[in-house]
């Protein structure tokens, strides 16, 4: 709880190498030990091999006699003899044995009348002897039993030896890969702490522009520097995003209440006037109630196009069908007209009579509407507005509305499609700024595309590109 990644890792390191280390120090001990002492149990065994092939039987008139060859020809400062008859006493020993003996045990005594060969390794004094039992058989009797015996001391020394070279050895091998690990965990790490650093610092100072270094390495630290970076770029961009749509609302909330003000206050003055008159004039009446009822139009379609914007938000589809194209310019026309006041409306189409289209007939009117009505508030007094359809070689519908006015500035031939958006040469003009964006939506809701862009002579042209010929 609480441990640093670097500590566990360098303690993950030092766990397997000590791990490694421990299991093949026991098996170099356990290989070191066993080959010595099979070199003894060898060494010893072919001593016993060479003193009976040295016993001698001499026969006489009347007995038959053993003769024993002298045990000190194969002993040797580590390696002892010792000869015990039948009955387990001592009839001949190596002079390097001095006062004492070679254990002899009932268990040793009973196997060797047994007739078994076998090793043990027993206790003289203060040191241990590895000693091999041999019965002297005799013409299927057994007269003796021959023992040699190898101190262990020569041995013991090596491996205690060995052994604390080993530990030693595995000791500081372990402590300097800890102190190694530790090293190679933080160089692998400093990656890891740039990350928190930028991390914190992006939190602590909300800056998302900054970004963390990356090597050039292509490895699994600088792959997540980089998709960090890419997140960090996204979450900055969706900060501006936010930045720019609040400040939109912002200015949104401030021309709706402006825009709704307005009617409200000409419907409630109206209102009240037709209250307080006591002898109504049929022309004062008259002009209140039409200003009610323009008054109320714009609240209507104020509340239409919020209904349109909330239904593209729901992801709601429009439904197509075909329809013939000039019937639906012709009323498109018809409507435009009353709304173009001052301004005159120039019809130009160049589709075949008989051109079918694919489309929602009430949003394709509202889309061509939107784009007349925008033309129609900025086009100079007593000039036309020109709306122009075509059938393109692509086999796509292109629609351009192109008017007179002030143009747009630069930058804005985007921005104007953002919901909420209007353009410093908007002020002092109806209107809500959701108009081009509710184009957009249907424009989109059709498979096509709109832009706007300058006219060189003055003025601006929105091109509107649709894939619905039939």
């Amino acid at each position: 709880m609480g441990m640093s990644l670097r500590m566990r890792l360098t303690l993950l390191y030092t766990g397997v190498l000590s791990m490694i280390l421990l299991i093949l120090s026991s098996v170099l001990l356990l290989a070191t030990s066993h080959i010595l002492h099979r070199e003894i149990d060898e060494n010893i065994a072919s001593r016993a091999a060479s003193v009976i092939k040295s016993i001698r039987i001499e026969d006489s008139l009347f007995l038959r006699e053993v003769v024993l060859p002298d045990v000190d020809v194969f002993a040797a400062p580590d390696t002892y003899l010792q000869m015990v008859n039948a009955r387990g006493r001592v009839v001949s020993r190596s002079n390097n044995l001095g006062r004492q003996y070679l254990p002899l045990s009932e268990y040793t005594l009973r196997s060797a009348l047994q007739g078994q060969k076998f090793y043990e390794t027993v206790r003289a004094g203060e040191q241990e002897i590895r000693v091999y039992n041999v019965p002297l058989v005799v013409d299927g009797q057994l007269v003796g039993i021959l023992q040699v015996g190898r101190a262990l001391s020569t041995v013991n020394t090596l491996l205690a030896r060995l052994r604390f070279f080993v530990i030693t050895g595995g000791a500081m091998a372990v402590t300097l890969a800890g102190i190694l690990g530790w090293f190679l965990a933080k160089t692998a790490l400093n990656p890891v702490e740039r990350i928190i650093q930028t991390a914190s610092s992006i939190e602590s100072g909300g800056d998302l522009s900054k970004r963390i270094e990356t090597d050039r390495a292509p490895d699994e630290l600088s792959r997540l520097a980089k998709t960090l970076n890419a997140m960090f770029e996204r979450l900055e961009n969706m900060y501006h995003r936010l930045q720019e749509s609040y400040e939109l609302q912002r200015r949104f909330v401030s021309d709706a209440s402006h825009e709704l003000r307005t009617p409200l206050t000409t419907i409630r003055g109206n209102a009240e006037l037709l209250l307080k008159i006591q002898n109504p004039d049929s022309t004062l009446a008259r002009e209140a109630l039409e200003d009610i009822a323009g008054e109320a139009r714009r609240l209507t379609r104020l509340v239409e196009d919020l209904l349109a914007l909330a239904r593209a938000d729901a992801g709601y589809e429009l439904e197509k069908e075909v329809v013939p194209l000039e019937s639906l310019l012709q009323d498109i026309s018809k409507k435009a007209r009353f709304m173009a006041g001052d301004r005159e409306l120039a019809l130009n189409n160049l589709c075949p009579p008989a051109t079918m289209i694919k489309v929602n007939s009430v949003y394709f009117e509202q889309l061509i509407l939107i784009l007349l009505d925008n033309a129609f508030k900025y086009a100079p007094p007593g000039t036309a507005v020109s709306l122009t359809v075509q059938i393109q070689r692509e086999g796509r519908l292109e629609l351009a509305v192109a008017d007179r006015g002030p143009g747009l500035a630069p930058g804005e031939e985007n921005r104007i499609f953002d919901r909420f958006y209007r353009g410093e040469g908007t002020r002092g003009k109806e209107g809500s700024g959701l108009g081009l964006a509710i184009a957009r939506w249907i424009v989109n809701q059709h498979g096509g595309y709109i832009n706007a862009a300058n006219r060189p002579g003055g003025g601006s042209v929105f091109t509107v590109s649709l894939p619905v010929i039939q």
